[in-house]
C-alpha cells in the first residue's frame, strides 16, 4: 500500500458546494484507507522571501489516504460528489512515502 495526497482547489463562492458537504463528508468517513481531510484555513498561508507566488483561490483541501495505486485512487475520487458534481476546480493527487512519522509508508526508504 501507497499513501497518496490528494489537493483540492475550490471556488471562491462556496455556496452552492455547501450544500452538499454532507454528501461530501459522508463519502469521505466511509472510504478506505482515508488518513485525514479537511479545508486549508483561511489567512495562514506563509511563503518564503523572495518567492514568487501564484494567487489561488482561498478555498482548498488536503486530504490522506492509503491506496494500492494512483490507478484506484483516482478511479475512487471520481466518485467524490465534490468532484462528480463539479465543485472541485483543480485536483493534484501525489504519491508520498513519508520516511519519518506516524504515517511511514516503508520505514527503509531512511530519507526526507
Amino acid at each position: 500500500m501507497a499513501i497518496f495526497a490528494i489537493q483540492y482547489t475550490y471556488p471562491e463562492d462556496m455556496t452552492e458546494q455547501l450544500k452538499i458537504r454532507p454528501d461530501h463528508r459522508d463519502w469521505l468517513t466511509g472510504l478506505p484507507g482515508l488518513r485525514a481531510a479537511g479545508m486549508y484555513q483561511a489567512g495562514h498561508d506563509e511563503f518564503s522571501e523572495g518567492e514568487v507566488t501564484v494567487e489561488e483561490p482561498p478555498n482548498g483541501a488536503l486530504i490522506i489516504v492509503e491506496a494500492d495505486s494512483l490507478a484506484d485512487v483516482l478511479a475512487t475520487f471520481e466518485e467524490d460528489p465534490y468532484w462528480a458534481g463539479g465543485y472541485v476546480l483543480r485536483r493534484v493527487v501525489r504519491e508520498w512515502n513519508p520516511p519519518l512519522g506516524p504515517w511511514v509508508a516503508d520505514a527503509s526508504q531512511g530519507n526526507a
